[in-house]
């Protein structure tokens, strides 16, 4: 008989993380998982990242699973893990895979009136708020801790949403079966009856309709790791493809089909045409939310659409469930020969225009606008750069450029919840050491998160954050009563601020086109400091995507 081996429940998750490429930790500490932690890190699989609070660790460990395809943060019980919530809504909401570990009282406490609780004798209020907005909630015993954390990260990884573990003290420290650790935890199934039909369904469809065939891609593409599949399904045809602004950049966008941004009709032209003209979509990880689909004028057509999901496919209104995503794609890659092809070169000419419509390109002048502001940065912006925007007049200025090859973008425009970007930067800085952040976010949303500049600078990031003063919400002045008081916000001194959290920064005040273009030709010869630009706008400009968006709410 073989020895058992075995390691504390904090050990086990510890490496269960590890192997799902989980290098570090997020989170604040406090009384109820001073143990856990101290179990955690001491072997060493993660690097501990301590932030202000718990809604900034939350979001910074959302972007962390956007860019390394798993993330854990860490709080206390109670008063620690309901500052959590919000950002663990959002990766809900966003599709996101993040672990929220609480370290919780001993098992049996529950009755008795500890701190940071409700004072009622009732420990589960926490545990039942957290299985609103997660996939799987699990509070961990003895008996079965290993395999409530398996259950929790196979369900993390196969849904694409985060799972939620109360940790009490005891269970922490509790002994369980290390040979576990050689199963994985999921390995993704492939029903190969019902991707056969998909298949013949798919050809039938096509077949069918015997005209353009155009792909739009969402923000599941790259949550489930298929952008490799993706782009050899629209190189096959070869075919049209539109991203929708929450996951544009998903393919590199000087790719001969790329027909633009699709928002409904919000979007540019070309998007739109390719949308419009077609006899079949494929829609691949879509989610249509007002925001995405241009406030609900995005077409919706089940029965010209074959719709690709995380494991289930759908061919005008037939579903075939057990067929992930990267299957679906390779088989309809092996379709190719059923695509109304498009000419050698790519698209034609007539739908290579208007990638951006008019309205988004200035006068030339020094004056600093929305529109200067992006082509600026549409000038300068590296390659394999991870930009991360504030949903607001940032992400909308954003979604207008055409972005540099292998640019890795970052936005919450589901959930937007202000300030998410900033944390946000710390996390997919850490995830891709070798991508330079920029972040650009509005003056209004970075007074709700800034603390974590000094996490950001402590942690050895050397991002460029460019923070749009305009005094004030202008993505909401924008919507309604530009005039109203509440859309103000109280001037910040942004250089002092940031020096006193980052002495080594390098930080810059731009009111004109030039001095922006100046301070980001720094900001690109200093690639090892953080840089901060605090770039000054009118309070009432906006981006021309945002003001059609807003028109047509």
């Amino acid at each position: 008989m073989g020895v058992t081996r075995e390691v504390s429940v904090a050990d086990y998750l510890a490496e269960r993380l590890r192997q799902h490429g989980v290098a570090h930790l997020f989170g604040v500490p406090g009384d109820s998982n001073l143990e856990l932690l101290d179990r955690m890190l001491r072997g060493g699989q993660q690097r501990w990242i301590g932030s202000a609070n718990e809604l900034s660790a939350g979001c910074a460990a959302d972007a962390y699973a956007r860019r390394r395809g798993l993330a854990a943060v860490v709080t206390t019980s109670g008063v620690g893990e309901l500052s959590c919530l919000t950002a663990i809504a959002g990766a809900y909401a966003e599709q996101v895979p993040v672990v929220q570990i609480t370290g919780a009282p001993p098992t049996g406490s529950g009755a008795a009136l500890l701190r940071h609780t409700l004072a009622d004798g009732d420990p589960g209020h926490f545990a039942r708020a957290y299985r609103e907005v997660t996939a799987a909630t699990e509070v961990l015993t003895h008996a079965s801790a290993a395999s409530q954390i398996d259950h929790a990260l196979a369900t993390a990884v196969a849904t694409s949403r985060p799972v939620y573990l109360s940790v009490p003290a005891d269970v922490a420290s509790a002994p369980v079966d290390a040979h576990r650790l050689a199963t994985p935890v999921w390995t993704e199934p492939v029903d190969a009856p019902a991707l056969a039909a998909f298949a013949n369904a798919a050809r039938a469809l096509l077949r069918a309709k015997d005209g353009q065939v155009t792909v739009i891609a969402g923000h599941g593409v790259e949550r489930r790791g298929a952008t490799r599949e993706l782009r050899a399904l629209v190189e096959a045809g070869p075919l049209p493809f539109v991203t929708l602004v929450s996951s544009k950049g998903a393919i590199d966008e000087d790719h001969p089909c790329f027909a633009g941004v699709y928002c409904g009709d919000v979007g540019v032209k070309s998007a739109r045409r390719a949308v419009d003209q077609a006899a079949v979509l494929i829609t691949v990880g879509t989610l249509m939310t007002d925001t995405v689909a241009g406030a609900f004028t995005a077409r919706e057509d089940p029965a010209h659409t074959i719709d690709v999901r995380g494991t289930t496919a759908v061919v005008a209104g037939e579903v075939f469930e057990g067929v992930p995503m990267r299957a679906a794609l390779a088989a309809l890659t092996g379709l190719a020969g059923e695509y109304a092809t498009l000419p050698a070169a790519g698209l034609p000419a007539s739908a290579m225009l208007g990638r951006r419509a008019e309205d988004e390109h200035g006068p030339v002048t020094d004056a600093l606008t929305q529109i200067s502001l992006w082509e600026s940065l549409e000038e300068w912006l590296p390659a394999s750069s991870t930009l991360l925007t504030e949903v607001g007049t940032s992400f909308w200025g954003a979604v207008s450029i055409t972005f540099p090859p292998n640019t890795a973008f970052v936005g919450q425009p589901v959930w937007s919840s202000p300030g998410y970007t900033l944390p946000a930067t710390l996390g997919a800085g850490l995830a891709e050491p070798g991508r330079r952040p920029v972040l650009v976010i509005g003056d209004g949303a970075a007074q709700t998160s800034a603390p974590e500049l000094g996490t950001i600078a402590s942690s050895g990031l050397t991002p460029v954050v460019i923070v749009v003063n305009n005094a004030g919400r202008t993505g909401a002045r924008v919507q309604r009563s530009p005039e109203a008081l509440y859309h103000d916000v109280t001037p910040w001194n942004w250089s002092g601020l940031v020096r006193s959290v980052a002495p080594n920064a390098h930080t810059y005040r731009a009111t004109s086109r030039r001095e922006l273009r100046q301070a980001l030709a720094a900001a690109g010869a200093a690639p090892e400091k953080l840089v901060f630009i605090e770039a000054v706008l009118p309070s009432a400009d906006a981006p021309p995507m945002l003001k059609r968006l807003a028109s047509n709410s």
